[in-house]
């Protein structure tokens, strides 16, 4: 165990080494012991940790949860759905689908014209570069 790895898992799971993972604690414990500056490290570590547990958020008022609450379709509240909600959803699905299968169709015919418009290639000559998948290189097997 290095201070920089100490460092690593004291960042991601605090002071206590009982949090850490269980491959880690006995390793860190041997760098504990034998160097004072990891267990003075850690010391600050545990400051940082007792200021974030000693944080607490206040609950709601009152009032603010009755507004939440008031402001909530009732449908919602009472998990009914009428079927004209349904049917919105639906076409609304449907419009999205529609929309991309449109497109896919428009790229199908831009791609499909620009391949029929580009004229063909002319003959290529290939005398000067025969390779050894070619027929049509010299014989050099005779000389």
């Amino acid at each position: 165990m290095t201070p920089e790895r100490l460092g690593e898992l004291a960042d991601a799971w605090g002071s206590d080494l009982r949090r850490w993972p269980e491959a880690e604690r006995a390793a860190a414990q041997m760098l504990l012991e034998r160097d004072p500056l990891a267990k003075e490290f850690l010391a600050r570590v545990a400051e940082l940790d007792a200021l974030l547990d000693s944080h607490a958020v206040a609950p709601p008022d009152a009032l603010l949860v009755q507004a939440m609450l008031a402001s909530v379709p009732q449908q919602h509240l009472m998990g009914k759905r009428k079927l004209w909600h349904f049917s919105l959803n639906w076409w609304s699905g449907a419009g999205v689908a529609g929309v991309g299968l449109a497109g896919a169709a428009a790229g199908a015919l831009v791609v499909a014209m620009a391949v029929t418009t580009v004229p063909a290639p002319a003959a290529i000559e290939r005398t000067w570069a025969p390779t050894a998948f070619d027929s049509s290189g010299t014989d050099w097997s005779e000389e």
